[in-house]
């Protein structure tokens, strides 16, 4: 593993030059860049999770599906993606999502 790796050569550089020299210090810097790059996680994903489970709070309140033109007044007010952007990361847009959410719904 990469992590076992990068933290295995940090404590040998440490071992051979000391904690506070410039090689543990570049060492450091290269295992905190590989877990910022590989580990964080997804900004978009997490945005569009917190935007589903919002419109699927929103379809059951309401028992109905929101309009393009509601939904993106409501996402705009509490910081959820657009209709159009949740549409497009779905895959078959924002109304077959709504349907699917009502139908699963149902199913509970």
């Amino acid at each position: 593993m990469v992590i076992d790796e990068l933290k295995a050569q940090l404590q040998y550089t440490i071992n051979k030059y000391g904690i506070n020299s410039i090689q543990a210090y570049n060492m450091s810097l290269m295992l905190s860049i590989e877990l910022d790059s590989n580990y964080k996680p997804n900004t978009l994903q997490s945005y569009y999770n917190d935007s589903f489970i919002a419109l699927t709070e929103y379809i059951k309140k309401s028992e109905s599906n929101p309009n393009e033109a509601k939904w993106n007044k409501y996402a705009v007010n509490n910081d959820y993606l657009s209709s159009q952007t949740i549409g497009y990361i779905y895959g078959d847009g924002f109304n077959k999502l709504c349907k699917e959410i009502r139908k699963e719904l149902r199913e509970i």
